[in-house]
């Protein structure tokens, strides 16, 4: 008997890798992106999402592509809004709940955590914005969202919240860390995990938190991953976030058990 064909958007960025190996084992797995996979996609396109759909026959679609780039966000909102927003309910559209959408902690305005997953959204970023408007796109065609909080693991690119400490340590540079920015943080392949489940459970939840199992800020997440990796946390500076575009605490309250934290990050 065949498998289910899953198709993950977004495939080549830091969560895909993981998102792909954890879906192998239940599904025929093809991909799209910008730079490569089954079929090569520009997600700002509107024509894209039917062609894409058309060409790879999905059963199910993880859709992971967005622009996450805050910054880039900012200078190009009209972008962010049709990769982040306009794409996916497009995908929704044809596909409803065979299409899990994830999003993002970031949605949160951080005044009120921890956060449930049918709390109202307060975006103070173009990027969370957009995230936030694709989620309601999403729910209105019968789609399904999965929020994730700040990821962590193994990047070949330097990607993701432990790589960037490592790389900072490895080069001997200071890093500066926020002690008043709050998550609750989760390894890619937990995460991976967890979509891959959920990804066939078309009656679920419209909205499921995939959180990490500990509150923590920026700077107690970079001390704790010294800790566990053995590296001296010497060069990581305690730094108060100022920047009115990055809410205090986005805290996800969690749903799904997790690994202990510093588990996780004994393979980060």
């Amino acid at each position: 008997m065949s498998r289910p064909r899953a198709l993950v958007t977004g495939h080549t960025g830091f969560l895909g890798p993981y998102a792909t190996a954890a879906l192998e084992g239940s599904f025929e797995v093809v991909t799209a992106s910008r730079t490569g996979g089954d079929v090569v996609a520009d997600f700002g396109d509107p024509s894209s999402v039917a062609a894409v759909i058309a060409a790879l026959r999905p059963d199910f679609v993880l859709w992971l592509a967005a622009d996450s780039r805050m910054a880039h966000c900012e200078l190009d909102p009209a972008g962010a809004q049709r990769v982040n927003a306009e794409a996916p309910g497009r995908a929704a559209s044809v596909l409803g709940s065979r299409l899990l959408y994830v999003s993002t902690d970031l949605v949160f305005d951080g005044r009120a955590a921890p956060y449930s997953p049918f709390d109202p959204t307060g975006p103070l970023s173009t990027y969370a914005s957009t995230k936030a408007d694709g989620e309601e796109r999403v729910i209105s065609q019968g789609g399904r969202v999965v929020r994730l909080p700040l990821l962590f693991g193994k990047d070949d690119n330097g990607r993701g919240a432990s790589e960037m400490v490592r790389r900072a340590l490895s080069r001997g540079e200071p890093l500066a860390l926020f002690t008043n920015e709050y998550r609750t943080p989760i390894h890619c392949r937990d995460a991976a995990r967890t979509l891959a489940t959920l990804l066939p459970l078309v009656t679920c939840s419209r909205i499921v938190h995939v959180g990490g199992p500990q509150r923590v800020s920026r700077w107690e997440f970079g001390r704790m991953l010294c800790a566990a990796q053995g590296l001296s946390a010497a060069s990581l500076l305690p730094t108060e976030c100022l920047d009115p575009m990055r809410p205090r605490d986005v805290s996800l309250r969690n749903e799904i058990a997790q690994r202990d934290l510093f588990e996780m990050l004994l393979d980060a």
